[in-house]
């Protein structure tokens, strides 16, 4: 049945990541009516209708435009109701229990919220992570071991912390400090060392690969925030694999 459960979880995941595909780009506006306000055309503001709200489906059947106005609908939206869709997949397979999915499933909902904020607006909503680190305190000590977490926060804390104040804000962002906490509290030590590993590994080849197809200069700011996520993702799912990994290069 698991398979069958992670397909559900799946389809779960695709109304999780419609609604966050909602809530990204009305944070960032300021946009009133972010919980209860009617969805509509961010180009023609028509009101949509509930068949135009079906995730994924509505975008492929409309062929990525606006019914009314016939403009196109951002590619942001789809993109991220099926990578909200995969990961919800994914972690049910991987945890196999309803009740500890639900914890997780927030948290990495969190997760994603950082990815594709950071990613389309180089910058960390505060209204956003603030709860998110007082509610993954709460699942450390629900469904965890909170001594372990508040250690891996600290750490990921201090080591983001030192690079602010080294760099006075050049290397990285205040908001990068917040998701060090909520990482930290999520993974716990030593996982949390794990992940940051793995996240400065991943944007330095993806900064690579930007530099030698000429897509960035040296002076392009690249946000850290999908990186950390990545590599928290990463570290959640393969954490065992990726110390091994780690070791065999020493």
């Amino acid at each position: 049945m698991t398979p069958l459960y992670s397909v559900l979880a799946g389809i779960l995941g695709l109304f999780f990541g419609s609604f966050l595909s909602m809530l990204i780009p009305r944070l960032h506006t300021g946009e009133k009516g972010i919980f209860f306000g009617r969805s509509h055309c961010p180009h023609c503001k028509t009101d949509l209708k509930a068949h135009d709200l079906i995730p994924l489906i509505s975008y492929l059947w409309l062929k990525g435009h606006c019914h009314q106005c016939k403009e196109k609908i951002s590619f942001w939206y789809p993109v991220t109701e099926l990578a909200t869709a995969l990961t919800f997949g994914l972690l049910f397979f991987y945890i196999q229990n309803w009740t500890l999915f639900a914890w997780y499933a927030l948290h990495f909902l969190v997760l994603l919220f950082i990815f594709f904020y950071d990613l389309r607006y180089k910058e960390i909503h505060d209204g956003v992570m603030l709860p998110a680190i007082v509610f993954a305190f709460i699942a450390s000590v629900a469904i965890g071991n909170p001594l372990s977490s508040l250690f891996g926060a600290a750490v990921a804390v201090s080591f983001f912390g030192l690079q602010y104040l080294l760099s006075r804000g050049r290397w990285i962002g205040s908001g990068d400090l917040r998701i060090g906490a909520f990482m930290g509290l999520l993974l716990a030590w030593p996982m949390t060392l794990t992940a940051l590993l793995a996240s400065y590994i991943i944007g330095s080849l993806v900064s690579l690969l930007l530099l030698a197809s000429k897509n960035a200069t040296p002076k392009t700011a690249v946000p850290l925030g999908p990186f950390l996520v990545l590599g928290t993702m990463l570290t959640y799912f393969f954490g065992d694999f990726l110390v091994d990994f780690y070791l065999k290069l020493l």
